[in-house]
């Protein structure tokens, strides 16, 4: 190999806080899966549904359909494995959570103990 010293200037990056975490639904899909991925295992990405907290590991971008947009933040589809939030642009398909006091699992045993609807909002 050969050796390049560095040019310019050095780039400092701050401490990693729990508050980085905090998911933002107007952001876009595509941002809102990388600070998931970003954020696993640790602080982790989460959101809240009611008074609960949700820390959200796995995720996927769906592109946003000819359908009406809801708010961000609002659960658009549900089915029995898996649901999609709108986000500021694009769906994001939620693929494994935790909730908070449980173990982390899948959407689809997330769902059959905690039945979410169309509509419902988290953040």
């Amino acid at each position: 190999l050969t050796r390049i010293p560095q040019e310019g200037e050095t780039c400092y990056a701050g401490m990693i806080t729990k508050t980085l975490g905090k998911i933002d639904w107007t952001k876009d899909a595509a941002s809102i899966e990388r600070l998931i991925r970003g954020m696993s295992p640790w602080p982790s990405a989460y959101t809240s549904l009611g008074t609960k907290t949700v820390k959200l590991w796995k995720a996927q971008v769906l592109p946003q359909g000819p359908e009406a947009k809801a708010e961000p933040g609002t659960v658009v589809s549900v089915s029995k494995d898996s649901f999609s939030v709108q986000t500021g642009d694009g769906l994001l398909l939620i693929r494994e959570l935790q909730l908070e006091g449980k173990k982390r699992m899948e959407t689809a045993a997330f769902l059959r103990g905690c039945p979410l609807k169309k509509g419902d909002r988290l953040g």
